[in-house]
């Protein structure tokens, strides 16, 4: 046994020091109908963050400032006797019975009103404890349900006033209603999730109205503020019904601005809340949508269960999904499980699907997991005897036959496409010298080889290619098109989607 002894251990990603390239440079986009935080205006709707620091200092918080509480009321309609003892309970959502507050009747409590307002003193005298507060108006008592329950705490009877044994203290109440949940909390999850899995990540943010037509031009207009850097960027729609027609738009997004050489892949979240049969969404395979995927899972028992439970709304895991892209190399699945474990333990450790369903309900089957994968969504699973939390696949909206049909395919061919962009962007308007055949010179042909290996030949010193090749025929009909064609092949990276294992006895080992 060694001495006894203090041991560090060096933390890695605190200081948020920039990464080299700009792989991992991301968007995320949102859209509201509400007040904007603090940092943002309609005229800047858009902020680049280094840090969910960077997030709450320009007003996205996590204090549901923006979350309207849930209200309850409770009239009394006789004082009692003296002695009457009442206590107010909750049934709350995440803390099992709360007493919200607890009052003797006193003889100098004469009215209606009297008690009333003793009784809204109580609780409130507990507010620092509990979260609950109230106000009193003549006899009626207004309960206000304490922040991050949103509509959590709408239904069912979870109010409750308990008498003591013979009193005669009589009211009237009227359950919990009205709360909305804060979309600002939601925000500052996906961005918090974000940097959790991707704690360098360089990340523009951008708040923009609910539009009457979705058509994700802000995808465009996020690119261009962050000067065509993005080179994925996440789209979290909560207003509306998850649709195929959306995929289908920010597809045109994202190929407009890749034919503008501004590549980028979009990452889709939207509400499937309604939807109680999962088998019974939209097969992707059948898109032509390769620059969009979709995810549907979401965190089930943390903090992404409780802001689904108060907002309604799909809440999925956008932002993990984002950090994990942003962290991965171009040729990497995010769905290698020696690498990206999506559960810190807590959050994302127990998974659901965004409409609510457990994955480990029964109603979700073997049969239900591999359609859904075969429809092409992006979700969260388990490998029994594996701790930790894991991606299905990387998989794009069309086909799986198609070329482009894995977000790592898309991200290769981008980074490929956008290196040999830049470098050949000096060669264009050049002059071409020619052979006295017309043919093109050897040492012109080379240059322009040359200039297009270069950052395939980084890409291969990366990791990023198997390998490449590059070729300029040198007969080409320069003087007739006025332009030089290059033949590029690439051999991506290999992804071991499935191992098989040949085991058995033998009765000898060779």
């Amino acid at each position: 046994m060694a001495l006894n002894n203090i041991s560090f251990v060096l933390g890695q990603g605190g200081l948020g020091r920039p990464l080299p390239g700009e792989d991992h440079i991301s968007g995320l986009i949102f859209y509201t109908v509400g007040t904007l935080p603090a940092g943002f205006s309609s005229t800047s709707p858009i902020k680049q963050l280094l840090s969910v620091a960077d997030a709450e200092n320009a007003g996205i918080l996590n204090d549901y400032n923006d979350e309207t509480a849930a209200t309850a009321t409770y009239q009394v309609t006789a004082v009692g006797s003296i002695g009457d003892e009442v206590t107010i309970s909750v049934a709350d959502p995440y803390n099992s019975s709360v007493i919200l507050g607890s009052y003797t009747q006193a003889a100098s409590d004469s009215t209606p009103a009297n008690v009333a307002a003793k009784i809204a003193s109580a609780i409130n005298a507990n507010t620092s404890s509990t979260g609950y507060s109230s106000t009193v108006a003549s006899a009626t008592i207004t309960i206000k349900a304490r922040p991050g329950l949103g509509i959590a705490i709408n239904s069912g009877t979870p109010l409750f006033v308990a008498l003591s044994t013979g009193a005669t203290i009589t009211g009237e109440l009227t359950q919990f209603s009205g709360g909305v949940g804060s979309k600002q909390a939601v925000w500052h999850y996906h961005i918090s999730e974000y940097f959790r899995i991707q704690p360098q990540g360089n990340l523009y943010v951008g708040i923009f109205t609910v539009p009457t037509t979705y058509t994700f031009v802000e995808i465009a207009a996020v690119q261009n503020f962050a000067g065509g850097k993005l080179r994925q960027v996440g789209i979290y729609k909560d207003s509306s019904a998850f649709a195929t027609a959306d995929i289908t738009a920010i597809q045109q997004q994202c190929a407009a601005l890749t034919a503008a050489h501004k590549e980028v892949i979009a990452l889709y979240a939207a509400d499937i809340s309604a939807v109680t049969d999962l088998a019974t969404l939209s097969d992707l395979s059948q898109l032509s949508a390769h620059y969009c995927s979709a995810v549907i899972s979401q965190d089930g028992v943390a903090v992404g269960s409780r802001l689904f439970a108060a907002c309604g709304k799909s809440i999925t895991m956008l932002g993990a999904l984002l950090g994990a892209v942003s962290l991965s190399a171009v040729s990497e699945s995010i769905a290698w499980p020696a690498k990206f474990n999506i559960s810190n333990g807590a959050e994302c450790d127990t998974i659901a699907f965004a409409n609510g369903q457990l994955l480990a309900d029964t109603s979700i089957s073997d049969n239900l997991l591999t359609l859904l994968q075969n429809n092409r969504y992006i979700f969260m699973r388990k490998f029994v005897g594996v701790a930790g939390s894991y991606f299905n696949d990387n998989s794009t909206s069309i086909a799986t036959t198609s070329d482009y049909a894995y977000i790592s395919d898309n991200r290769t061919i981008q980074k490929a496409t956008r290196g040999v962009y830049t470098a050949l962007v000096p060669a264009l308007n050049s002059p071409i010298t020619l052979n006295t055949n017309g043919t093109i010179a050897d040492y012109t042909a080379a240059y322009f080889q040359t200039q297009a290996e270069e950052p395939l030949a980084q890409m291969l010193r990366d990791g990023d290619l198997s390998d490449y090749s590059v070729a300029v025929n040198p007969a080409q009909n320069v003087l007739g098109t006025s332009k030089v064609t290059i033949a590029i092949s690439l051999l991506p990276k290999g992804t071991a989607r499935n191992i098989v294992v040949n085991i058995g006895f033998n009765v000898t080992i060779n």
